[in-house]
């Protein structure tokens, strides 16, 4: 189905192997891979048969980064220039989509998506897909102001224990993605997280260590259930919630 521009359309992880990241990734979440040419750099992963998320051989990344939906990705990669961002690479993928990657003006990696004709997710809830994205920041002021320029969305400000401030991106009443600032005490830099929906965060977890992964933070969300963050083989980073209650 085709997604509203302007929001988050697909997480890909970008790596140096890409068979290595595909047999962990479709056995920790029983993902299956799309068959696609040899010569194709972009891997879909399916959930019951609907794409959920991407691998793309990249020499350079091995990161996961959600990208944005857009009509005109040469437009948009000028407009983000405008505001401060750098391009860290494009790909124009013949009969499936035009694909570039940026940092924000604090360095964070994000991602444009231009269908040809590919969409991106296929499958937006459920166990197995993306449930989140957000970006970690050391400024929310200048992370809201450049991503509010960039894509038309609208900052709003929430509680969200256990961290003491929150802001959520919409567009239409749409929630489109978060910021989250970063505490002084966590040793990352800014960055954006994919959050991934499991059935059971601990036991998915333990899962990825017995496969080659190795777990990160975890911890329980009030009213909202566990959260945890794992480390793929490659070092990429991604975060996984469950179980979820869909209301």
């Amino acid at each position: 189905m085709p997604h509203r521009r302007g929001s988050v359309c697909a997480s890909i992880l970008h790596t140096s192997d890409v068979e290595r990241d595909l047999a962990f990734y479709t056995t920790l979440f029983g993902w299956s891979s799309a068959d696609v040419p040899a010569d194709r750099a972009v891997r879909p992963l399916l959930a019951d048969g609907k794409v959920v998320a991407c691998l793309r051989q990249s020499p350079s990344l091995d990161e996961w980064v959600p990208h944005v939906s857009v009509d005109d990705i040469d437009g948009t990669i000028d407009a983000a220039r405008t505001l401060g961002a750098t391009v860290v690479e494009r790909a124009d993928i013949s009969g499936y989509a035009r694909l570039a990657v940026l940092r924000d003006t604090e360095g964070a990696r994000f991602g444009l998506w231009q269908p040809s004709p590919a969409e991106g997710m296929e499958r937006t809830d459920g166990v197995g897909s993306l449930w989140w994205a957000e970006v970690l920041s050391d400024d929310p002021p200048r992370a809201k102001q450049f991503y509010s320029s960039l894509f038309g969305w609208q900052a709003r400000e929430t509680a969200f224990e256990p961290f003491p401030a929150y802001t959520v991106f919409e567009r239409d009443g749409t929630q489109e993605g978060g910021v989250l600032p970063i505490g002084r005490d966590w040793g990352v830099k800014p960055h954006w997280n994919s959050i991934f929906e499991v059935t059971d965060c601990d036991a998915t977890m333990n899962r990825a260590c017995e496969l080659g992964g190795s777990a990160g933070f975890v911890h329980t969300v009030p009213k909202h259930g566990r959260v945890g963050s794992l480390i793929g083989p490659g070092g990429a980073w991604c975060w996984l919630r469950g179980p979820i209650k869909h209301l």
